[in-house]
């Protein structure tokens, strides 16, 4: 893999995320436009390693694989060995893209493995003045967590829950509503993103509502071969933008 380019589109509004919505890690804000590019760019593999992988053999287990410290500079990173909540929606097929928007693989998986990330914040100068102290203290409260989530699938499971999710984001982009240990989001919109990296991606911006407060999110899954790649970024407050280095160092750690 030779690496991720990142641009910001468009700017996101700010706003405060639930906790449900943090759980769920699908939420969004009344955005026009998707809030971040993210463009992956795959190496060349030998000949016949897209049909090894594709039929789930010859590859490490997801944890060995997930982003671990070590793999970026500035970010902390946490292994998490909680499987993310079970999402139920009220438009089936909508299914798969709440399952991605909330951290879930689908079942089935072979294997699994999963880690939450964080950046870590640039230190102040010793002048820094109250004013900046307190900002300081804001952004670190609310700091934007990436989670990502990598599960390995037989045969061609993998393509088959991938093409799921691609077509419950086509199919539900006015939205959808979610619900997660008895707390539900309202998803207003959901807009594509242009994402291109393993043997195929897709990426969207997840627009929701909750308790009159509008969220925003950033949601984007990768195959390669037969692992799914899901990384979805939340956070407490403002607007919440996926780490490109976070793509970046998992996805070369997937080869």
């Amino acid at each position: 893999m030779r690496g991720v380019r990142a641009r910001r589109a468009a700017a996101l509004g700010a706003s405060a995320v639930s906790g449900l919505a943090l759980a769920l890690l699908a939420t969004g804000c009344g955005t026009a436009r998707p809030g971040m590019v993210v463009e992956i760019v795959p190496a060349e593999l030998p000949a016949d390693a897209a049909d090894r992988a594709s039929k789930g053999k010859g590859q490490e287990p997801p944890a060995r694989l997930i982003v671990a410290q070590g793999d970026l500079v500035d970010h902390r990173v946490s292994p998490d060995g909680a499987d993310s909540p079970l999402v139920s929606v009220d438009r089936p097929e909508c299914r798969e893209l709440a399952f991605a928007a909330a951290g879930f693989l689908p079942t089935g998986r072979t294997g699994w493995a999963k880690a939450s990330v964080v950046a870590v914040p640039v230190p102040l100068p010793q002048d820094a003045t109250e004013r900046q102290k307190r900002a300081a203290a804001q952004d670190a409260a609310s700091s934007t967590v990436t989670v990502v989530t990598l599960g390995s699938y037989a045969g061609d499971t993998a393509g088959r829950h991938f093409a799921e999710v691609r077509a419950a984001g086509q199919a539900c982009t006015d939205g959808y509503s979610a619900t997660a240990n008895g707390e539900t989001v309202k998803v207003t919109r959901v807009v594509p993103h242009a994402v291109h990296g393993g043997d195929e991606a897709v990426g969207y911006t997840v627009e929701a509502e909750q308790d009159g407060e509008h969220h925003a999110t950033e949601l984007v899954v990768v195959r390669k071969g037969g692992t799914l790649a899901n990384f979805v970024a939340g956070r407490t407050s403002g607007a919440a933008e996926l780490a490109a280095p976070v793509v970046e160092a998992q996805l070369l750690k997937l080869g």
